[in-house]
């Protein structure tokens, strides 16, 4: 059995790991992608698909990556809920983060013609 700082550990170099495949996702999507819109969407994707956590066990508050919780739960289910135990933070998670973004692509635009106007 794992103990709290192997975990913690595990989610440093989990933590670690994105950082490092981040700039490589960016300028995948920019050479694939040429639309800014639908290329923001598709990076969006990747983060939450890749950092929501979720418990890894019921009754354990160790967290692990949902992904990789959804895959095992689909693979070899602990309960009848089990899959979307796993799915449903990873929905939440980027539909709040489209909301954020479709936010930000409707509010900057004005936010720049303000600014310039007072410089």
């Amino acid at each position: 059995m794992y103990t709290h700082e192997n975990y913690l550990w595990g989610l440093v170099v989990y933590a670690a790991g994105f950082l490092l495949i981040l700039p490589m996702l960016l300028t995948v999507t920019r050479a694939v992608i040429p639309w800014r819109i639908p290329r923001g969407i598709i990076r969006l994707f990747f983060v939450a698909l890749l950092l929501t956590p979720v418990q890894a066990y019921n009754g354990m508050y160790f967290l692990a990556p949902a992904w990789m919780v959804a895959v095992f739960e689909f693979v070899r289910p602990t309960s009848v809920e089990g899959p979307a135990r796993a799915l449903t933070p990873m929905v939440v998670v980027f539909v709040a983060l489209i909301a954020a973004y479709c936010a930000w692509c409707v509010l900057y635009p004005y936010w720049r013609k303000r600014r310039e106007r007072q410089v």
